[in-house]
């Protein structure tokens, strides 16, 4: 059984890989920069830091993001400032066709 400290973080984490999927949306053709959903995350109070490469792996081994430079991963995204786009499976996963309980959207 998990203790509390532990559910709160299973908790955020689900909502920071929700938010990311929802401001990817918003974007022009379903991506943004890096930087841009690093900036909102930590005006929001989401986020301290700007390392959000657990949430980006997540996301991308889950096939429901893509970066758009082949050369990016999750751990230099920040860095290159990379571009981030959502993918059909993604585009499912916000209008619910999908479900996935690792991420609160």
């Amino acid at each position: 059984m998990l203790d509390e400290r532990e559910d709160v973080e299973i908790r955020q984490n689900k909502s920071i890989r929700g938010y990311i999927v929802r401001a990817l949306v918003k974007g022009y053709q379903n991506s943004l920069l890096v930087r841009q959903i690093t900036n909102a995350l930590i005006a929001d109070g989401v986020i301290m830091t700007p390392d959000i490469s657990k949430y980006l792996d997540y996301l991308k081994e889950s096939e429901y993001i893509v970066f758009t430079d082949r050369t990016v991963n999750a751990y230099t995204a920040y860095r290159r400032d990379a571009v981030i786009k959502l993918t059909k499976k993604g585009i499912d996963l916000v209008e619910g066709t999908i479900e996935d309980l690792g991420v609160d959207v």
